[in-house]
């Protein structure tokens, strides 16, 4: 439960976000019979039909209580098939909170400091340099992805380019190539004097596994997923759950001021899961954006984190270094494209932290989203858990605006319901 020391943080407003036990105990009683739910399913399979939208997994926890773990719409609009609880989703970046826990459990176990150079446990890498000056890279700053690294992809300057040559994320690489791959290429800013999102958890990943010299599979396999009881969750889809893996849709909007709300002509359809390289095991085991994953198995995680690090009884991570984790380590730096989606966001370590109150979510609230549609949030001062599993590339951005438009009303007139009751 809440330390009284996290409790008092929360009471008095401070950034630094504590965390509510938000376990699955009892389900609202006659939830069907409450018109806030119907009305919220309602709206939900109406956005679904209006815009042509594939399917949506929900889970919701309020008061320790599940409020909805339901499935909607279809894996396909042009097929038959129901989207199911257990479906499987890619869920990409929220891949990146997982790897934040595993590389601090080590930290916990005082294998890794967060003050390190991570030179120390990747000694393949060259000594970086920004404009030809020597730089000294951080765990802390690997975490909070201000340690100057990038994703590139372009060539708007000539690091940009490198890492375009580069490809470090080839799934041909193992992590050891990536490292390589990296190794030499100038960093884009001087460490900590600013945040871009970057490859710095695929860096983490490298990390664990020198560290503990086993696969990163492995390690996850056994320090999060069984633990966490993430029984779906993985770098691929084993061959018995292939019929399992949803399709994939994009939503084709721009930009992210236009993505906030969809617009059927510019959803497209991208792959069927039966093509999807997530069926094989890949050679990169990706730990920025590798993983699959279900809405249960997501909100387990979600519950651990919500609970100081203890999950069903067990301590997965300590409350010390949760609380660090969700909270915001970029105040007063360029936040990069932070403000463009989310008002008054920060960054943990490996998670999007509300640094003031807005959007309905309180200050402390802990996010993230993947890129193919994935969401999920946090909101400690409201007892809530939020995860959204939805299989749109780039729909994330529209997907959390409208759940969080109508996440709360429907909390708020169950609560109404109850007291009436």
């Amino acid at each position: 439960m809440l330390s009284k020391k996290l409790k008092k943080a929360l009471l008095v407003g401070c950034a630094v976000c504590s965390v509510f036990s938000l376990g699955t105990t009892s389900v609202y009683a006659d939830q069907n019979n409450v018109s806030g739910v119907g009305d919220f399913e309602q709206k939900l399979n109406a956005l679904l039909a209006e815009h042509q939208l594939p399917g949506v997994v929900l889970h919701i926890e309020h008061q320790d209580k599940l409020v909805l773990h339901r499935a909607y719409g279809k894996v396909n609009i042009n097929d038959d098939r129901n989207i199911a609880k257990d479906d499987i989703f890619r869920i990409y970046s929220m891949s990146k909170p997982l790897a934040a826990v595993a590389l601090l459990q080590l930290v916990d176990k005082g294998l890794v400091s967060l003050e390190a150079d991570i030179r120390d446990y990747l000694p393949a890498f060259e000594p970086f340099e920004y404009q030809g000056q020597r730089q000294r890279v951080t765990v802390h700053q690997l975490l909070s992805h201000t340690a100057g690294f990038g994703y590139g992809g372009g060539i708007k300057n000539w690091v940009d380019f490198r890492y375009l040559i580069a490809n470090p994320l080839s799934r041909r690489n193992d992590l050891s190539d990536l490292v390589n791959d990296l190794s030499g290429i100038d960093l884009k800013f001087i460490p900590g004097s600013k945040f871009e999102y970057s490859i710095a958890s695929d860096i983490q990943g490298a990390i664990i596994e020198a560290v503990t010299n086993k696969p990163l599979e492995e390690y996850f396999q056994h320090n999060l997923f069984e633990p966490l009881k993430m029984i779906d969750t993985g770098f691929y889809v084993p061959q018995a759950d292939h019929r399992r893996l949803v399709d994939m849709y994009e939503y084709d909007a721009g930009t992210f001021e236009k993505a906030y709300t969809f617009n059927k002509d510019n959803i497209l359809f991208v792959e069927k899961a039966q093509d999807s390289e997530f069926l094989t095991k890949p050679r990169l085991i990706s730990a920025g954006g590798g993983l699959v994953s279900t809405a249960q198995d997501f909100a387990n995680f979600a519950d651990m984190l919500a609970n100081g690090g203890v999950f069903e009884g067990q301590r997965i991570l300590s409350e010390e270094l949760i609380s660090r984790m969700v909270s915001s380590h970029i105040q007063g730096l360029d936040k990069h494209f932070l403000p463009r989606v989310y008002h008054g966001a920060g960054f943990g370590y490996g998670i999007g932290v509300k640094e003031v109150a807005g959007d309905s979510r309180a200050q402390g609230s802990f996010f993230w989203s993947g890129l193919g549609g994935t969401v999920f949030w946090v909101d400690p001062i409201n007892e809530l858990q939020v995860v959204v599993m939805f299989q749109v590339e780039d729909g994330w951005v529209g997907m959390e605006k409208w759940m969080i438009e109508h996440v709360y009303p429907l909390i708020s007139s169950l609560a109404d319901a109850k007291k009436k009751s």
